[in-house]
């Protein structure tokens, strides 16, 4: 520790000396190695992580823009952290007047079906209250007035009184961060008459389940495509992570 430091911690209240002493202990203990795979998952691979889904936002956001007017709703299904709804606010609020959705129990995962067991889930995992979701998304500059906050394991709260609700406004963009299959299918029967030409619809665990075509959200988005063979898509855009789709409209008619 430097002089000048020495000197700002002398400054310092005692109630703040003591969580500081343990934390500078706990890190003169850690081994080269142990620091430098320390600084690596907070520069690089999280960094990594981050400009993959900056790189989405950035990518929808234009195409929205090249393809205006494309007007409506953001929506979120999935919001633990508050991380993917202040990233729309960032790379959208310049170009769009969208208002944004997000729809969460606010109390984790939901219990785990058979059809999603893996040991990363847990019932209640990825929490993060009501109050603190919007405390976070207020703070990084989104305007009240311009969040709406839907409460509620998806297979109760999407109903057709919120459908009501919502409508006539279409939707601009949909992320889905629902990591399970269970959770992921009443999201696209909720989401269906919310689409129009241009909006994008992005699945942020497009490869969890090691990939598996038959598992998580893949799975779910394959029989919702079957099961509405009149609507077409496009692929949009793919991060190691999720993969994006572009909602075309009807077939133009032919001459």
């Amino acid at each position: 520790m430097s002089d000048r430091m020495r000197s700002v911690f002398r400054a310092l209240p005692e109630r703040v000396k003591g969580p500081l002493r343990k934390a500078y202990a706990s890190a003169s203990r850690l081994s080269a190695e142990q620091r430098s795979r320390r600084a690596w998952m907070a520069r690089d691979y999280l960094g990594f992580a981050m400009e993959q889904r900056e790189r989405i936002f950035l990518a929808t956001s234009r195409f929205a823009h090249i393809n205006r007017p494309i007007r409506g709703y953001y929506f979120e299904f999935g919001c633990h952290g508050a991380n993917t709804m202040r990233m729309a606010w960032k790379h959208t609020r310049h170009l769009h007047d969208w208002t944004f959705v997000a729809f969460d129990s606010f109390e984790g995962l939901p219990e785990i079906g058979a059809a999603d067991r893996q040991t990363i889930w847990k019932k209640g995992k990825l929490a993060t209250s009501e109050e603190d979701f919007v405390q976070r998304v207020t703070g990084a500059g989104m305007p009240r007035e311009r969040l709406k906050t839907v409460k509620g394991f998806y297979d109760v709260s999407l109903g057709a009184a919120l459908k009501a609700k919502l409508l006539p406004t279409m939707a601009a963009m949909v992320y889905v961060d629902c990591d399970l299959y269970e959770s992921t299918v009443p999201v696209l029967r909720f989401i269906k008459e919310f689409l129009q030409p241009g909006t994008v619809i992005v699945f942020d665990d497009w490869f969890c389940f090691n990939g598996d075509p038959m598992r998580g959200e893949q799975r779910a988005w394959r029989e919702f495509r079957e099961q509405h063979p009149e609507l077409r898509f496009a692929e949009f855009i793919q991060t190691s992570e999720a993969k994006a789709f572009i909602h075309l409209g009807p077939a133009p008619a032919l001459e």
